[in-house]
């Protein structure tokens, strides 16, 4: 009777077992319908240089295999430049065949990186089902944001929102070798878009000086998933509660050979601004040039340059859909209303003067509250900023010095009549 039991239970444990694994593999190989996450590795031009990521979906059984994009937008859209600048572009989900969306990588030369993702049938159809949906022309156009929407976050949301249970995030993933720098957990935007711009210094620069302080925020695990390359190294060590893992280990679709040069030291914005400010010291304090009129359109140059770039920043920061760009610790040297300083300089009026000399003394507090503020608690503008500070201390303090030459010089004058 004992051995009985014993053969009835080990037989029921041997099918039990037999089922768990029929199921798992009919998770992963027997299920017509399989369903990939692509990375695409980033390119040498501005739109690429973080990368990109898209689902592919195929179907055995229909004889399909095509590529869901969120990163796509039509030339075609009315205002397309002016809604490109105000940040209200509507991006779209676009589909393509898998051939057509590798061969446009390959022509690009940019790696591109599949991870098959280990759904239950139910989930699939239910993933394949959410981006038949999102596809629809009433669906498909989103408001783009490079940080928090953009074509990375959609394909981590609508993945999660797709599979059953909880989903659990590593905030050290163990493998390294998907070409970002873990972990990734207590990064900032800023520690997280650096490190694709290291060789690009000038491309640094000009989005550190858009971009405002909201970029410093800590992003987190899930808010570092903007950038296709965490999305893939999370996703390759994501667990279910029961210990299983969402993604299989990535394979190589197609392997770039694409090494990108890193900008010559002499042509970096901080040597280059560096030697412009050693250059302009000169000028202004060591160089006797008699007629002041170069000195004067040296200093209403800059001060007009530096007034433009402010009104850009308060553009985009203040009246723009882009929720990143403001406030912007770099408003504090580029002074929307340094446009004005050249034409008040051309001035001989008194009033005018006395005005020009309260706000470049205003102005110097707040140069010098700029620099101590970088050196200090170390805002979201890069080293090669603070040249560019020093350059507009320098031509504040020499206009302000001709002004009170010329103010005593005009007093002596009227004294003497």
């Amino acid at each position: 009777m004992n051995r009985i039991a014993y053969f009835i239970l080990v037989l029921f444990l041997s099918y039990g077992t037999f089922l768990y694994g029929s199921s798992t593999e009919n998770r992963t190989e027997n299920d017509p319908l399989e369903i990939y996450l692509l990375t695409c590795s980033p390119g040498d031009q501005l739109y690429s240089l973080f990368g990109h990521t898209a689902i592919r979906v195929c179907n055995r059984e229909e004889g399909t295999d095509i590529v869901f994009n969120y990163g796509t937008f039509d030339f075609s859209t009315d205002n397309f430049y002016y809604k490109f600048v105000k940040g209200i572009l509507p991006y779209q989900l676009s589909i393509d065949k898998y051939p057509n969306f590798m061969f446009q990588y390959r022509y690009e030369n940019r790696s591109v990186y599949s991870q098959r993702l280990n759904l239950t049938s139910v989930e699939k159809n239910r993933l394949y089902g959410l981006l038949l949906e999102n596809y629809r022309p009433e669906n498909r156009t989103y408001q783009y944001n490079f940080l928090y929407d953009n074509c990375s976050s959609r394909v981590r949301d609508i993945i999660l929102e797709a599979i059953d249970g909880e989903v659990i995030f590593s905030d050290s993933p163990s493998d390294s070798q998907y070409g970002c720098f873990l972990p990734s957990a207590n990064k900032s935007y800023w520690n997280l878009l650096d490190e694709y711009m290291k060789k690009y210094r000038w491309i640094k620069w000009g989005i550190h000086t858009i971009l405002g302080i909201p970029a410093s925020a800590r992003a987190g695990i899930e808010g570092s998933m903007f950038l296709p390359d965490y999305l893939m190294a999370h996703f390759a060590d994501a667990r279910r509660s029961d210990g299983s893992p969402i993604a299989f280990p990535r394979e190589t679709e197609f392997e770039s050979d694409f090494k990108p040069s890193a900008t010559p030291f002499y042509f970096t914005p901080i040597f280059v601004y560096s030697i412009a400010a050693i250059l302009i010291f000169c000028l202004l304090f060591f160089i006797r040039i008699k007629p002041r009129w170069p000195k004067k359109l040296l200093t209403g140059t800059i001060f007009f340059a530096s007034g433009i770039a402010g009104l850009l920043m308060v553009f985009l920061g203040y009246f723009t859909s882009h929720p990143s760009t403001a406030p912007n610790f770099n408003l504090m040297w580029a002074n929307p209303l340094n446009v004005l300083v050249p034409f008040m300089l051309l001035s001989d009026n008194g009033l005018i003067r006395r005005i020009l000399k309260i706000y470049f003394t205003v102005y110097l507090a707040v140069l010098a509250a700029a620099f101590l503020s970088w050196c200090f608690l170390m805002p979201s503008v890069v080293p090669s900023t603070v040249p560019l500070i020093m350059i507009m201390i320098m031509i504040s303090l020499s206009a302000l010095g001709y002004l009170r030459k010329a103010g005593l010089t005009h007093n002596r004058d009227a004294r003497e009549n």
